[in-house]
C-alpha cells in the first residue's frame, strides 16, 4: 500500500494480586502497576532502544520480589502526583541519570535531552561533544537534526540528515529523518522525494500484523518510525479526530511544532478553548523561541479575558510571553 493511497483513501482503584515468596500477598493499586510498567518504559526510552530487554529484579533481606514502587518509593510519590505523561517521564529519567547516564552514547545522550524537552541541554552536549568528530555516526547525524528541527533551524537539521542518508541509504533511522526534513520544505521535488522515501519505509512497516491504523507505526515500539513531521501529516490530512491526535501527542511532545497544531485542533472543537490556551501556555514556557506559538498564546488570552470579562486573566503568564516577544 503506498504512501498516498494510505494517507487519503480507545476512580476506581483496580487491584491486582501478585503472590510472592513465603505465601506473601501484596495488593497492587492501578497506580502503582502504572508506575512499574512506567519506569521500565523510561528505561527503554532513555536508552532509545523499545526493544530493550530489561526486567527490574528487587529482592528483600528475605528473598521477597519487591516491586518497583516500594523499592523506590520516593521516586514513586513524587511520580504520582503528576498527571502529564512526559513530566511523569522526565521524573524516570532524572531516577535513570544516576546509573546510566555516563555509559549512554553520544546520540542517546542527545536524544536523553531532546526528548525530555531540554533542547539547550542537548544542543550544549552536541558542541562539546559531538559536532567536532572527524566521523559522526548515522545516529549523530540523526540526532543532530532531530535536535535542530526542534530549534527549528530546519537549514542545518537538513545538513545532518542529508549526510546521515548519503552515508546509509538504506538504513530506515536515516530515511525517516531525512524525509522528514525534505517534507519541511517548499520544494515541490523535495517534498515528492520525501514522500517516495517515507513510502518505501511505511509500505516495510505496515506488513506488521500488529498494526491497528497507521498511527500506530509513529508510536515508540521496535522499528517504529520517529517523525513527528508525518505524523502530523496523517492525523491533518486524514482530519483525524480529538481522540486519536491526544493518542499520538504522547510520543511527540518534544515538538513544538506537533504541540501548536494539536492545540489548533483543539481550538477549533467544541469547548476545546481552555484545555487548547493550556496546551500553548505550556508549549510557550518551555519552547520560548517558537514565536508563533507565544504570540498566538498572546492572543488567545486576550480573547478569553473578553469571554470572561477579566481583564487580568493570566496576567503573570501574559506579562512573561509579551516580554520574551519584545527580546
Amino acid at each position: 500500500m503506498g504512501f498516498f493511497s494510505f494517507l487519503f483513501g480507545k476512580k476506581k482503584q483496580a487491584e491486582k494480586i501478585i503472590p510472592q515468596k513465603e505465601d506473601l500477598i501484596v495488593v497492587i493499586s492501578e497506580a502503582e502497576e502504572k508506575f512499574d510498567r512506567e519506569i521500565v518504559e523510561a528505561y527503554k526510552r532513555y536508552h532509545s532502544d523499545p526493544a530493550s530487554d530489561i526486567s527490574l529484579v528487587i529482592e528483600d533481606q528475605k528473598g521477597n520480589i519487591v516491586p518497583p514502587h516500594i523499592a523506590h518509593h520516593e521516586i514513586f510519590s513524587e511520580w504520582e502526583k503528576i498527571q502529564s505523561k512526559w513530566d511523569r517521564m522526565s521524573v524516570l529519567y532524572e531516577f535513570w541519570d544516576r546509573s546510566q547516564l555516563e555509559n549512554l552514547e553520544d546520540w542517546k545522550v542527545m536524544e536523553r535531552f531532546t526528548k525530555d524537552r531540554y533542547a539547550t541541554k542537548s544542543l550544549k552536549y552536541f558542541r562539546e561533544k559531538v559536532e567536532e568528530k572527524n566521523q559522526m555516526s548515522v545516529e549523530e547525524l540523526v540526532a543532530a537534526s532531530k535536535l535542530h528541527r526542534i530549534l527549528l533551524d530546519n537549514d542545518a537539521a537538513m545538513n545532518y540528515a542529508q549526510k546521515a542518508y548519503e552515508k546509509s541509504p538504506n538504513n530506515d533511522l536515516a530515511k525517516v529523518e531525512y524525509a522528514s526534513v525534505l517534507h519541511l520544505s517548499k520544494d515541490t521535488v523535495k517534498k515528492e522525494k520525501s514522500h517516495q522515501i517515507i513510502g518505501d519505509v511505511l509500505d516495510k512497516k505496515m506488513t506488521d500484523t500488529s498494526l491497528k491504523s497507521v498511527f500506530d507505526c509513529f508510536i515508540f515500539s521496535e522499528n517504529y518510525l520517529d517523525s513527528s513531521v508525518f505524523a502530523m501529516a496523517y492525523l491533518i490530512n486524514t482530519d483525524a479526530g480529538l481522540e486519536t491526535w491526544d493518542y499520538v501527542a504522547e510520543e511527540y511532545y518534544y515538538c513544538p511544532i506537533f504541540r501548536y497544531e494539536h492545540a489548533v485542533k483543539l481550538s477549533e472543537s467544541e469547548n476545546g478553548g481552555l484545555r487548547a490556551l493550556a496546551k500553548l501556555t505550556s508549549l510557550s514556557q518551555e519552547f520560548p523561541w517558537f514565536t508563533t506559538a507565544v504570540q498566538s498564546t498572546v492572543k488567545n488570552i486576550e480573547s478569553m479575558r473578553v469571554q470572561l470579562g477579566k481583564a487580568d486573566f493570566m496576567e503573570e503568564e501574559y506579562e512573561e510571553f509579551k516580554r520574551n516577544l519584545q527580546r
